[in-house]
């Protein structure tokens, strides 16, 4: 098998994994099995933008409408983001650290007075800040909640307008040793991902440190995982990838433009992109607007199975606007044009904009 045709077979395996057929939301969300999230929306949150692509006749905002109705939990996995209750109880408790003084205030109101939104928090505690772990200053009820959210004594319970309000969680007890949870947490996190390369995910999942301390450990129980067949590593142009070990997709991919999220499974492993692609994706949000190279938010333009540039979409007066850039030329072919037409209304409807609303530089 030549190296271009090996290659080629990886990049489908790649985009059969994550661009499984639409499905409903409920079953999306276990072929997930976790979900990024991210609170920017230009021109909506990355969960939604990942999973219009995904689920059938989606709108931006339904995961959050749904929510409760959906078992899921929102947790830290690789990223913060949604997972299942399965996960949840995977990755909690977190530790056995005696809870502070205002942590037991706020267990014992949320036991009171059930779900309550942060301000309604602080009305009992009061408006104090405190220093953060990046060196600036927040309220301290909001890290107070987010401290007991992440040791598992809370839960989100659902959002008001994008505010996360918290609710008790039951007591959880761990029967699987610490290097057990380590390999099950190793395995939601190559499933949400896909095929990606070591140094990737060891980083990715460096979080789980308060399992296993050392990192020479850590590479010794992903070895063993090889070693036993619970996933497999593989060699594509010299670049060692692991995966898991299960029966590949055999799907056919739609010949059709997506407009792809910063965040969605198919970009985040920038190695792996620049492998499968052969140019290099930057997230510059962050960057000053002066250095920018693509944009704010700038997201990835896959058409059939390439990548071949990025668009920019915006919303201002009810009227969404995208402009696309490409790595090389934009492809003659006239199916490409339609497609991507296609794509910016499909992107319209999905932020509920209506028909003729939009409006492309292609």
């Amino acid at each position: 098998m030549g190296k271009t045709s090996a290659l080629d077979q990886f990049r489908k395996r790649v985009l059969q994994h994550s661009l499984f057929p639409p499905c409903e939301l409920g079953e999306a969300l276990k072929r997930f099995g976790f979900l990024q999230a991210d609170p920017i929306r230009c021109p909506a949150r990355a969960q939604d933008l990942i999973l219009r692509h995904r689920v059938k006749n989606y709108r931006a905002g339904d995961l959050e409408h749904r929510y409760p109705e959906l078992e899921l939990e929102e947790c830290f996995l690789y990223a913060y983001g949604f997972g299942g209750k399965e996960l949840w109880q995977l990755i909690h408790p977190k530790t056995d650290k005696p809870l502070t003084r205002a942590e037991q205030q706020v267990l014992e109101l949320v036991d009171r007075y059930g779900p309550m939104h942060p301000k309604q928090l602080a009305s009992h505690m009061g408006n104090t800040r405190s220093r953060n772990a990046w060196g600036g200053v927040s309220r301290t009820v909001k890290m107070t909640l987010d401290a007991l959210h992440s040791r598992g004594a809370l839960r989100v319970s659902h959002r008001e307008k994008g505010v996360r309000l918290y609710a008790s969680s039951a007591p959880m007890q761990q029967t699987l040793t610490p290097e057990e949870r380590f390999q099950k947490i190793t395995l939601a996190a190559l499933d949400s991902i896909g095929p990606t390369t070591r140094k990737f995910l060891l980083a990715e999942i460096a979080h789980y440190h308060f399992l296993m301390p050392q990192a020479s450990a850590r590479r010794q129980s992903l070895q063993k995982m090889l070693h036993s067949g619970q996933i497999r590593a593989e060699a594509i142009h010299s670049v060692e990838y692991i995966y898991l070990n299960d029966t590949p997709c055999q799907h056919r991919i739609p010949d059709r433009v997506r407009l792809l999220a910063p965040f969605d499974p198919l970009v985040r492993d920038r190695t792996r992109f620049e492998h499968l692609w052969e140019w290099s994706y930057r997230f510059e949000a962050y960057t000053p607007a002066t250095k920018r190279k693509m944009g704010y938010y700038a997201m990835p333009v896959l058409w059939q199975q390439q990548v071949i540039g990025w668009a920019n979409a915006n919303v201002a007066s009810d009227r969404l606007r995208v402009h696309f850039e490409y790595v090389n030329k934009r492809p003659r072919d006239p199916k490409y044009r339609k497609a991507a037409k296609q794509e910016v209304a499909a992107l319209a409807r999905f932020l509920k904009l209506g028909e003729c609303t939009w409006q492309a530089s292609i």
